[in-house]
């Protein structure tokens, strides 16, 4: 990539000569020293630089990087943590990376496949020698020589890169409490449940991960976003996909739930190098019959190099691919699943707010029953007065949806150092509505948290949390999922709760755009086409149906002037357009061809489409391109670091707010003039989706406080009492909770939110 203003022209004795990526933590060049020899610069971003906890842990990272050697492993040149700007070069690899290599070019075939196990695990034999867990195994972080450099080939050989969040055996460094730090699919189960104490064995499930990826093009464990993943990781058993069936059973040693249960790099090394070169037939997907693969020997993590106690893993007798659904594999012509585009790219960033929501309410739901209390939320917040423009009889209120009906922790139940176990909540001035798994809808009176009426789940609906979604909010109706497990939809009078309409299920998804409720009919499963729906919110008539080839999961938005935005790519055949749809008739009006390059849709707003550009697989973006949808005209706008976003942006007239989800901080782009206009402070530490009203941002903070930002300058106005005392509540202490999906809303003179302590409201101020 090309340099740009403002970056540097050397870094410490080395000259710059381009730009080789972006992530979410620094700038990565290619630089040249005087000798010419070509090193990558890993420099840390500005805004790091100050960090002392950063710091600390960049220099951990250097002396990681440095304790390793081997063939399989880019070595540490030269660094200096103590700079300005902090920095590190190794040896540059001129080569893709693994999901680079697959993205282009589809699975490995056997011999490629074979071969980056073996180079793999022996590239884990050393990290762990030096006694460093690498902890971010993926692939992106794979790098593949090209064909003619040192040790390449056609297949490639392996190079293991960025330690950026590994910890030696022995370091004191440890992440910030209750911060998971990896990159789901490819973490494994205790990197969510107990980060802070993970140990090598996270590396080797991440090694069977990334088989399946480079055999199949998709993770194990894939998903519509981060939290569906890690969900997927703790509870649910791998899909490997169309896999040779003699690496079946090494891959699922790998991928096991329990650290003691998975086999030592050497042993799986051993393993891969038994099996033969070449598979037999002439399919490559083909799996040896019985006899004719080797029996492996595997010695798990919990066993010394000596073999105690090692199991023998039976021969693999798959011969191809079957149509079982509990198998883990799939037909050969059967398409891409729709919930998961075959591109690999973090898709926890790369859909909306609305999915996020359900996300996090699947997981709240199936850990635990939702119990209500309803608590004043500290001294200080019960004794707040209430602001002129308060309704009469309003208080400031929290209520805890956390709670396991008294019955402790569930079986299974995900840590609130994991992820939100939040309630699944949709604030609204009619008063907040919620979903669980045992009540299908129920509505919190605005004026006092407490529950006003309940329209509880029929047991045989209860089928591990998957019947929740959040309620929608439409005029005066509420919409939530069937109480009787038929996936339908129910609609009720948002004051009274009585039931005006149902639409009958199954269908996978529901959302409010346009004014019509757009329905994705049937359930989400292995295609890539599916039928939607737009239905009137006040009778549930059905207005029109169509049927969508897509490669997105959700590809209608809200567009202008009564009008769907349909996104209608699909990287399979090229296909980049973007249509627009008459709401009440579904008959498509316009269509525009996207921007070529792997662009994620990210909102569509006043009649143009605002698509986000990854940085390599990273889950960070550095640049929005927005398109007239009319036209067909673009134009793009640089962000001034690669941000990550969790959810879309919220566009303003001219102006782009973006919740910085590994920064914990707002971004006020200016998209007129292509510049930043302010980001929030670091020690504010935004912790929700913002909201906007007026000329002030509304966003909550971890404590359960909201702070209003002046719009213009960035800088904080005002913040209500925290809702939550300082010790936290079932949740855990302030820096173990988690982020929320749900921005604030301004009701008159009241606020209302929803965090993983709850939803509850507070008295705005005057600005």
């Amino acid at each position: 990539m090309p340099l740009r203003e403002g970056d540097p022209e050397s870094i410490g004795e080395y000259a710059i000569e381009s730009r080789i990526g972006t992530g979410g933590m620094g700038v990565v060049y290619l630089g040249r020293s005087a000798s010419g020899r070509a090193v990558a610069v890993k420099v840390v971003h500005t805004q790091y630089a100050d960090d002392r906890d950063f710091r600390a842990r960049f220099r951990q990272e250097v002396a990681a990087a440095r304790r390793v050697s081997g063939a399989f492993t880019a070595p540490v040149v030269d660094a200096d943590p103590e700079a300005e700007l902090p920095w590190m070069a190794t040896a540059y690899v001129d080569g893709d990376t693994l999901a680079q290599r697959v993205t282009a070019s589809g699975p490995l075939r056997w011999p490629q496949l074979r071969r980056l196990g073996v180079e793999l695990a022996e590239a884990l034999r050393e990290i762990h020698r030096a006694e460093v867990v690498h902890r971010d195994l993926k692939p992106s972080n794979v790098l593949l020589l090209d064909t003619g450099s040192a040790g390449g080939g056609a297949d490639g050989a392996v190079r293991v890169i960025d330690f950026g969040i590994s910890r030696a055996a022995h370091s004191d460094v440890r992440t910030q409490t209750g911060l998971v730090m990896g990159s789901p699919p490819f973490m494994a189960p205790e990197q969510f449940s107990s980060p802070r104490d993970v140990g090598p064995p996270v590396d080797v499930f991440s090694l069977g991960a990334l088989l399946v990826y480079a055999a199949t093009g998709r993770s194990p464990f894939e998903a519509e976003n981060a939290y569906l993943a890690a969900y997927q990781t703790v509870h649910n058993d791998p899909e490997l996909g169309r896999i040779p069936g003699l690496l079946r059973p090494l891959v699922l040693s790998c991928l096991a739930k329990s650290p003691q249960d998975r086999p030592t790099p050497d042993a799986v090394r051993e393993a891969l190098a038994a099996l033969p070169e070449e598979l037999p037939g002439t399919e490559p997907d083909s799996a040896p019959s019985a006899v004719d693969l080797p029996t492996a020997t595997l010695t798990t993590s919990a066993e010394d190099s000596a073999g105690n106690g090692s199991a023998t893993l039976p021969p693999g007798t798959t011969s191809g691919p079957t149509s079982d659904p509990t198998s883990g594999t799939i037909t050969p012509d059967t398409p891409v699943a729709q919930q998961a585009p075959a591109t690999p790219r973090r898709l926890g960033r790369a859909r909306s707010i609305k999915v996020a929501v359900s996300v996090v309410a699947v997981l709240a739901a199936a850990a635990v029953g939702v119990g209500v209390t309803s608590t004043s939320g500290g001294d200080e917040a019960a004794h707040e007065d209430a602001r002129p423009g308060a309704p009469d009889g309003w208080r400031p209120w929290h209520t805890d949806l956390t709670a396991a009906d008294g019955k402790g922790k569930a079986k299974g139940e995900l840590p609130a150092s994991m992820m939100p176990d939040m309630p699944n909540c949709t604030p609204s001035a009619l008063g907040v509505y919620c979903s669980s798994e045992k009540r299908a809808l129920f509505r919190l009176d605005p004026l006092t948290g407490r529950t006003d009426w309940t329209k509880p789940m029929h047991r045989t609906a209860r089928v591990g949390g998957f019947t929740v979604t959040d309620p929608k909010v439409v005029g005066d109706r509420v919409l939530a999922l069937s109480d009787d497990g038929s996936e339908g939809i129910d609609a009720f009078d948002a004051t009274s709760g009585r039931k005006v309409w149902r639409f009958k299920g199954p269908q996978a998804e529901f959302s409010f755009l346009s004014g019509v409720i757009v329905v994705h009919v049937g359930k989400l499963g292995p295609s890539n086409t599916a039928a939607y729906a737009a239905l009137d919110p006040r009778t549930g008539r059905e207005l029109w149906r169509r049927t969508l080839t897509t490669d997105s999961p959700a590809p209608l938005y809200a567009g202008r002037d009564g009008t769907l935005v349909a996104d209608l790519r699909q990287t399979r055949t090229g296909e980049r357009t973007v249509a627009r749809l008459d709401t009440r008739t579904g008959r498509t009006l316009g269509r525009v061809t996207a921007p070529k390059g792997d662009l994620w849709l990210a909102t569509v707003h006043d009649g143009s489409a605002y698509y986000a550009r990854w940085e390599n697989d990273s889950g960070a973006s550095s640049r929005i391109f927005i398109q007239d949808l009319t036209s067909g005209a673009v134009r793009s706008v640089d962000f001034p670091w690669a941000v990550e976003p969790e959810a879309p942006p919220l566009v303003r007239g001219d102006v782009m707010y973006v919740f910085d989800y590994a920064n914990e901080m707002v971004l006020a782009l200016d998209l007129k003039r292509g510049k930043a206009l302010w980001t929030t402070s670091r020690e504010l530490r935004v912790f929700s989706e913002p909201s906007v009203r007026g000329t002030t941002l509304y966003a909550t903070t971890p404590d359960s406080s909201i702070v209003a930002i002046n719009t213009r300058t960035g800088r904080e106005r005002w913040r209500t009492k925290p809702a939550v005392a300082a010790d936290g509540g079932k949740s855990g202490t302030v820096d173990e909770r988690s982020p929320s999906p749900v921005a604030p809303l301004s009701v008159g003179g009241v606020l209302y939110a929803v965090t993983d302590s709850g939803p509850f409201s507070a008295a705005a101020r005057r600005s």
